[in-house]
């Protein structure tokens, strides 16, 4: 058999491929439209807002769109976005043919349920950053708000992943959450890395067909004290270590021992350094870095020479090696 338009032998039918391709309309691609949402460019795909790539989301449109005839074996499909053409390349009847096609879309905007709530001040829950009996370090609050941060990229899906208000008080931290859980999840996280305790609470907010909408307050206490910090534990004075696991050492023994809620003997930038001159079973005299020689009790592995940190707590003066 022969191709009526060419005159090429072809195996069945009245067409070759590529007069197929070029008389007959193999390929038929519908208007679309794209719903985008127009704070955060997250697209809807069915009933789902996700976030995508421009050009991978037409692809996806180009693919539901385009009815493609049962001869034609599409094996690649290119988009030009400049000129707003799709080209469908593959076989006919065995025979090499590409098929070009006008791209047509319109792109509509919309906020999606996550942007309209974080607009609206929408919140579940807030985390409550406080700590006993001082101000919170900036380096604290900056490893709260990249805890914060971790948690919201691996809730990304969740359209409730997202912070309304950051306050910055006085007391402390107010971190206003779209979601109970992620309060839950980064009040756990702080607790675990700062250390302290959490206090839970929480507040009618509305009814929803007669079911109660609660929101949810995570109180987050860090500890008085600090790393570096000397506090009295039942006499003895000890220099904090670990705050998230409350362990620190004695200074005169250097065992470790477990911190509680013990009372802070010293700030840590409130300590100066100092030198030990002298040394016997239970005193070292100490020539501080300001000039000013006092005399201490023995701190643990104190040697002549040994660089040591010293503070004053209730009238006695107080040293322990730098490097404890």
């Amino acid at each position: 058999m022969k191709c009526v338009v060419c005159g090429k032998e072809i195996e069945h039918g009245h067409l070759c491929g590529k007069c197929m391709a070029e008389r007959e309309k193999v390929v038929k691609l519908n208007r679309f439209e794209i719903v985008v949402c127009s704070r955060c460019g997250s697209v809807k795909q069915e009933n789902r807002w996700i976030s995508k790539d421009f050009k991978e989301t037409i692809e996806d449109m180009v693919l539901k769109n385009a009815f493609i005839t049962e001869e034609f074996e599409v094996k690649d499909i290119l988009i030009d976005l400049k000129s707003n053409l799709v080209i469908f390349s593959g076989s006919i009847a065995g025979e090499d043919v590409s098929v070009t096609e006008q791209l047509n879309f319109n792109i509509k905007k919309l906020s999606c349920p996550k942007c309209s709530k974080e607009a609206g001040g929408y919140y579940e829950s807030i985390v409550q950053l406080r700590a006993e009996n001082r101000d919170l370090d900036e380096d604290e609050i900056e490893t709260a708000m990249e805890i914060l941060g971790d948690v919201l990229e691996k809730e990304k899906g969740n359209e409730k992943a997202f912070v309304s208000k950051i306050e910055r008080k006085k007391e402390g931290v107010n971190i206003y959450l779209g979601s109970r859980n992620i309060g839950m999840k980064v009040s756990k996280m702080v607790s675990k890395r700062l250390g302290g305790d959490i206090t839970e609470s929480k507040k009618l907010h509305t009814r929803i067909d007669g079911r109660d909408i609660y929101r949810f307050t995570y109180s987050v206490k860090i500890p008085e004290y600090r790393e570096g910090d000397a506090v009295e534990k039942d006499g003895k004075i000890c220099i904090v270590k670990n705050v998230q696991s409350g362990k620190g050492v004695d200074i005169i023994t250097g065992k470790t021992v477990n911190i509680g809620k013990d009372v802070v003997a010293a700030r840590r930038e409130e300590m100066k350094g100092g030198v030990v001159v002298n040394v016997d079973e239970s005193a070292a005299e100490v020539v501080c870095d300001d000039g000013e020689v006092v005399v201490t009790a023995k701190p643990f592995g104190a040697e002549i020479g040994s660089e040591v940190k010293v503070f004053e707590h209730r009238g006695k003066y107080y040293s322990f090696l730098k490097d404890l």
